[in-house]
Parts: structure tokens; C-alpha cells; sequence
């Protein structure tokens, strides 16, 4: 898995529930031809993070195709997982 390119915005919660912060990455990423997850249209990875008391968590992720934004059931593998979190780690604002 490549990471093309990102974003990563806070997600405000109105209502004041959500304990801590969340914010949600939007990535893309390119694959393999020979991979499971390769898509022709681009395939896109969210990732949602909780921030409290200063730890970062993250919460859950979904890959979706970019064009249609319809999410894939799949499990990613360990050398995916570590390259997203890496990114994001990277590219997360300042707290």
C-alpha cells in the first residue's frame, strides 16, 4: 500500500457527549494490481482518532472506493495498519 496524499480535519461535537476530541483522516492510497483492495476508480482509507488527555487512539478505519465512496468489508494486515498510523502520526495537529 502506497499513501498518495491526505487530509485531516477535527470533528466537533455540538452536543458536547463525546468525551475528548475526534478527528478523521481521509487518505489515498494505491495498491497492487494483484491486491484484494485494488481498485480501478481509487481506493480511499478513513481513519477516525480520539484524542484525550494528550493519547491519541485510534478508533476505526474503513477503505472505500473514491469514486463511489462504498466502503470494502475487508481487514487490513499489519505492514498496512503501520503505514497508515505512521502517517498519520506524522501529519496529525498540533493538540
Amino acid at each position: 500500500m502506497q499513501i498518495l496524499n491526505g487530509k485531516v480535519q477535527e470533528l466537533v461535537d455540538p452536543t458536547g457527549i463525546i468525551d475528548g476530541q475526534r478527528y478523521e483522516f481521509l487518505l489515498t492510497v494505491k495498491f497492487d494490481e494483484e491486491d484484494e483492495l485494488f481498485n480501478e476508480e481509487g481506493t480511499g482509507l478513513r481513519l477516525l482518532y480520539s484524542v484525550k488527555d494528550g493519547q491519541r487512539k485510534m478508533l476505526t478505519y474503513q477503505f472505500y472506493e473514491l469514486a463511489t465512496e462504498s466502503p470494502f468489508d475487508v481487514e487490513w494486515d499489519e505492514e498496512e495498519q503501520a503505514s497508515a498510523e505512521q502517517y498519520c502520526m506524522e501529519h496529525f495537529p498540533e493538540i
